[in-house]
This record gives C-alpha cells, structure tokens and sequence, in this order.
C-alpha cells in the first residue's frame, strides 16, 4: 500500500497527503481477497495489520473468535479506527488464551475502538481492552464489553493474584505520559473481576476522559483512576492525573471481599468527579489512598447524585492513616445530592469521613433513612463542613453526626462552631419514580434553593447534573439540581401536539422544535416528574391515570398542553 503514500518522480520523492480509506471484514470473507465491502476480508487481525493512518476497518455484524493487537499506528487528525457495523460486531475470546486482552493496544497511537462487542474472555488477567505503555490519542467508544471473567467457575473465590478487567489503561512509560486519552459512551457489565476492575486507568496518564459510560453488575470497583502502584518506574509519574470522570451511570457493583465503590480515586491527582450517577453499589463515590506516605490530591467531587447504595453514598480519606494507608488532600466535595444510602444499616450513613488534609465539603444534601446517620467522621473532626442540607424524615437527630467527641443534632454540632451555615430540612424532591429525575427540586419554596454559600463563584459555562445552568436565581442551590424554572413569560410559544392522547406509555411531541427539558405537573401545579425530552418522546407509564399538563423548552421556545394518561 506504500503507494498511497508516496510517488517517485525524476529522483525526487514527493509526498501525496494522507487520505483515509475504508477496508471490511466478515465472516464470510477471504484474507486474500481485496477488503472492500462486496470483497471482504476475514479476519480482524490480518484486517488491522493493513491499515495506515486514516483507515477505517469496519467490521460487519458476525461473531469473530479472535483476539487482536494493533501494530499500527495513526496521526493525529488522521486515527486508525476499528468500527463494528451492522450492529453486532463480536469478538469472543473464548477459543484464545494466547494473549490476556481482546484488544491489545500496547506502544501504538491514534487509534479508536468503535461499535465492537467484546465477551467471553475467561482466565485469569482476562482483559476485554488493554491499553498500555507509550500511547496518544486514543479513544474507546460505544463498545459493549462483557463476561470479562478472572475464573470460568462462579463460585471461585477472588484473592490478590486474581483479576480481570474490562478496559485497563497502564501508564507504565515513564519517558511518555498517556495523553488524550478519551473512554466513553461503552457499556460495561457482567464480569467477574476478582481484585481488579471495570475501567481502570493507572499510573504515568496525563489528561484522560472517562464520560456517559454505563457500567454495571459487576464484582468489584466500577470505574478508577490510580497512582502509586509502581506502574511507572519514575515514582513522580506514577499518579493518575488532570482527568474528567464524568456523566457515568454506575450501578450493582458489589464485591465479595471489601466494601467497593462505583467510582474509585485511589491515589490520583487534579481528578474531577463529576455529574455521575452511582446507585446499589457498596460505595457511590470513594476518594482515598490506598499506599502509606502517598497521597490523592486536588479531587473535585461535584454535581454527582448517589443513592441506594449499600454502605456510604461517598467515603472520603485515607482510611487506616498513618500506617496502612496514605490520605486524601487539598480536595473539595461540593453540590452532591446523597439519598438513602447505607441500605444495608452499617452505620456509615450518607458521608464516611477518615484521614484527610485542607479538604472542604459544602453545599451538599445528605438525605438519610429515617434516623439514621448523615455523616460519620471516623478519625477527623468535620471542621470543614458548612452549608449542607441534612434531613432524616423522623424526629429523632441525635445521631445525626459522628464524630470523635460524640453524637450531634445538627444544632447541637453548631453550637460548636461547626457547620454554622447547614440546614435541616426535606429538600423537596419529585421522587416518582426513584431514578435520576427523582431528585430534581420541585418548588421555588424548596428549603435548598438559594442557600448553598453565598461566596460560591460559578465557573464558566457550568451546569448542574440536569445540564441546567448552575445559578440561575442569584445564589447557587445545595444539591445536584439547580431549580428550573419552566414557564412562558421570557420564551417564543411553540405548537405542542401531543400523540397519542389519551397515552399509556409514551408521549410523542410533534412539533418544529427539539425540545431538551420537560416538566410534567398535576393541574394543582404540583411536578411529578421531569426530564429531558430526547427525540421528543417523553415516557409516561409511570403515571398514575389522571390528567396533567406537560411544559417543554428547547432552542430558545417554550410549550405547554394538557393530556390524559389512561
């Protein structure tokens, strides 16, 4: 193929830019046939291996048994891309146990997993994407990776030296960070992982983007980002750094062995954590150290919603400090919403606090069942909460707060010189159904709006977990959710027909204009739910029979109609 790259004329070498070209596989191909889509090749592999900068490898729908390593490289601006088309595009790993990992990216740059299915690879340090040493540019997107399994028995019992992980990132080049690193839109789900992970990025990466992954059912942490273990031989590299966690649904990661979390920072730096929902894990969100004498530093949590998990909605420090673990420092947690946590009573409550430095927590609700714990602070005194909403639902606070020097009400804590500025009270959630829309606030009146920290300074551009902007009414809300106010005065009206009408499950707008926010209320006013319209469809089979009134917004307009759920 040298030829597409290069023309000799009268001695001289002249250089033709890149152009990309597409190249198909399929299980009814030929590897010496010409690899165009009515000529296909076979295999994955041999498909890969022919590709230059630019090239697309689209693979058609069909199960492939192989596993592939990229020996190739793109340019920037010019990826090579593996695409799955048609829908189901699987490579299944249970005929190969030659190499660990699915696909194996080890040394090569621009390159981007699209649309692939990866299952079935079963043996211990199973991996579905490996991605390792001196790597730029690459992007792991929309990829269903599952049945990634350390063991083929169920019932094996997880130890240290067994693992499997789904998408594993190691920066183990201390000549060369990881950079541009981007893992997102995958779905991840039902893998046995003994001691490891679901997506995992470790060591010397600099700049990375983990963001809107669905991760899920799984035996150990959901998502991670790690320094400190020795990935990369310069210990100053060794971190995990100036990384996004954002907009990841977690949920069902349970482990047998240790409490885990479905976001994990364990020993990383300059992480935000941002606009994720983790529910029915152990954790939601842990932020810790797990190596003594090392720290995670400078971690952002905010605008994440966490709810029904079984231990702690968020556990933050170092959590056996000096000896057996490092601390966390210079870290903020603000505008979370935590929602009856601690489901399996263990006494954590909503906030786990241990060993941490110059660390801040504000604006945050803490929701808990009715009398139990809000905030239990194991080795540290909560100095530095303030502007916190707590609520139990029962008239019993006593046990509202932990801390060393005993158990506070949230008045008897501030009669202390703590959390002066904190709250208590029902924030006032929709909460029907009990998903991520549950915690939208439902009222100008609620007691969260306008009393997070007056001194809060809104960064540019920045919206809350909804995509609302962040301060809309002059004073930042507590909470994940800014309240939104959906109404007609200082928008364009828009034709809004409703079909069908009456509606049982889904209601279809039809109209000119894409809408991205809706309100659904009774015709007291009073909002059931709310959401954001994708493709105009609103979901309704949640409602109980009735009549209501459904308001939109979108691309500068506003409409509003009545319609009957039967």
């Amino acid at each position: 193929m040298a030829n597409r790259r290069l023309l000799f004329f009268f001695g001289i070498f002249c250089f033709v830019p890149a152009y990309s070209a597409d190249f198909y596989v399929s299980t009814t191909g030929d590897d010496v046939a010409a690899g165009t889509l009515s000529d296909p090749w076979l295999t994955v592999q041999f498909g890969a291996d022919q590709l230059n900068p630019g090239d697309v490898l689209h693979v058609l729908s069909g199960v492939y048994y192989e596993k592939i390593s990229l020996n190739v490289s793109g340019t920037p601006g010019n990826p090579i891309t593996i695409s799955g088309t048609g829908g189901f595009a699987v490579l299944d790993g249970s005929q190969n146990t030659q190499q660990n990992a699915v696909i194996e990216i080890i040394d090569r740059s621009y390159i981007s997993i699209v649309g692939m299915e990866l299952r079935k690879n079963i043996m211990n340090d199973a991996q579905g994407i490996l991605v390792e040493g001196n790597c730029q540019g690459i992007m792991i997107r929309e990829n269903s990776v599952h049945d990634i399994h350390f063991s083929g028995d169920a019932n094996d019992v997880a130890t240290a030296s067994t693992n499997a992980q789904a998408i594993i990132v190691f920066g183990s080049d201390a000549g060369s960070a990881i950079r541009d690193l981007v893992i997102t839109g995958n779905d991840v789900f039902n893998c046995r992982l003994g001691y490891s992970e679901g997506i995992a990025v470790n060591g010397n990466v600099d700049g990375f983007e983990v963001a809107e992954n669905t991760v899920h059912d799984l035996t150990n942490i959901g998502i991670v980002a790690i320094g400190h273990e020795e990935t990369c031989s310069d210990p100053l590299l060794d971190q995990a750094r100036n990384g996004r966690i954002h907009h990841n649904t977690v949920y069902r990661c349970h482990s047998p062995y240790a409490s885990c979390a479905g976001v994990y920072i364990d020993g990383a730096k300059k992480i935000e954590v941002l606009s994720n929902s983790c529910s029915q894990n152990d954790y939601g969100i842990e932020i810790g150290c797990e190596h003594p004498g090392k720290s995670a530093e400078t971690i952002t949590v905010r605008n994440n919603i966490l709810y029904a998990n079984g231990s702690a909605g968020i556990a933050f420090g170092g959590y056996d400090y000096p000896g057996v673990s490092g601390k966390v420092t210079d870290s903020d947690v603000y505008n979370n919403t935590l929602y009856r946590n601690d489901t399996t009573d263990q006494g954590d409550g909503e906030l786990v606090l241990t060993y941490f430095e110059n660390c801040h927590f504000e604006n945050n609700i803490f929701f808990t069942h009715d009398g139990l714990r809000a905030v239990t602070s194991v080795n540290v005194s909560p100095t530095t909460l303030n502007y916190n909403l707590y609520y139990t639902g029962s008239e019993d606070q006593s046990n509202l707060i932990e801390t060393p020097g005993g158990n506070y009400t949230l008045q008897q804590l501030q009669q202390t010189g703590q959390e002066t500025a904190g709250i208590y009270g029902d924030p006032g959630f929709t909460l029907l159904p009990l998903n991520d829309n549950s915690f939208v606030l439902t009222a100008a009146t609620s007691i969260a709006v306008n009393a997070g920290n007056p001194s809060y300074a809104m960064l540019p551009g920045e919206t809350d977990f909804y995509g609302n902007v962040r301060i809309q009414n002059g004073r930042v809300e507590i909470g994940a959710g800014e309240f939104e106010v959906l109404g007609l005065d200082e928008l364009i009206a828009a034709e809004l027909v409703l079909v069908p009408n009456p509606a049982s499950s889904v209601i279809r707008i039809v109209s000119g204009t894409t809408f991205t926010r809706y309100v659904i209320t009774d015709l007291s006013g009073q909002v059931v739910t709310s959401g954001n319209a994708g493709n105009n469809s609103i979901p309704v089979s949640d409602l109980p029979a009735g009549c209501y009134l459904i308001r939109c917004v979108g691309e500068g307009q506003a409409a509003q109609s009545r319609f009957i759920k039967n």
